[in-house]
């Protein structure tokens, strides 16, 4: 499953940076789930294939740079960082995906700001 998972992960990365909506949600389970980090109060968990692209469709354009694709089972792990804000903080994260049958079956985000690399 390792292989799988990190190619259809990859494949979502590459549509999610040319804005493909609809490569975008050819890579996602029909009852997929997404858990987005909390900026401003509790995060809510997102269910579905159509809730989650709308949500994802906000969320297109300038991204962060991505680090390499890694996976364990059917876990795959892609390591994120945004460049350094005026104020010297750094952004970064990693999201966690499960992938079943070959498609995203959740995406979980974490993230933190730092004071500097």
């Amino acid at each position: 499953m390792s292989d799988a998972g990190v190619l259809v992960v990859e494949r979502f990365n590459a549509a999610w940076h040319r804005g493909d909506m609809a490569a975008v949600s050819a890579c996602l389970a029909e009852d997929v789930t997404y858990s987005p980090s909390a900026w401003d109060g509790a995060a809510v968990t997102l269910r579905g294939r159509d809730a989650v692209c709308r949500a994802f469709a906000d969320q297109f354009g300038p991204g962060p740079t991505l680090g390499a694709v890694r996976s364990a089972g059917d876990r795959v792990l892609c390591e994120w960082g945004w460049p350094r804000a005026e104020d010297g903080t750094v952004l970064r994260g990693v999201d966690l995906y499960l992938v079943e049958g070959g498609l995203i079956a959740a995406k979980d985000v974490f993230s933190k700001i730092t004071a500097g690399d």
